[in-house]
C-alpha cells in the first residue's frame, strides 16, 4: 500500500524522512506529497503516526494499493 501525507506542514519534513516517506515532485502525474510504500497490515500504524505527529487530527490519507508492476516501476 502506499500512504500518501498530502499537505503536511513542511516543517514535519525531516520527521516524515526519518520514517522513511519519500517525496514526489508532482512533475510525473503523481501528487506532490510526502508518500511511504508498507504493507497492508501496517496501515492502521501509519494512519495514528499520521494523526498524532504529523497532522494532530483525524485525518484519512490517500491510500493507493500498488500491484508489483506499479511499486517497482521507473515511475514509483
Amino acid at each position: 500500500m502506499r500512504v500518501w501525507a498530502e499537505q503536511s506542514p513542511f516543517g514535519l519534513k525531516d520527521t516524515l524522512k526519518k520514517r522513511g516517506y519519500r517525496w514526489a515532485n508532482g512533475t510525473d502525474g503523481r501528487p506532490k506529497s510526502w508518500y511511504i510504500d508498507i504493507q497492508q497490515s501496517a496501515i492502521e500504524a501509519e494512519i495514528a503516526f499520521l494523526r498524532e505527529e504529523v497532522y494532530l487530527c483525524d485525518v484519512e490519507p490517500r491510500l493507493q494499493r500498488l500491484t508489483a508492476f506499479e511499486r517497482f516501476s521507473n515511475r514509483g
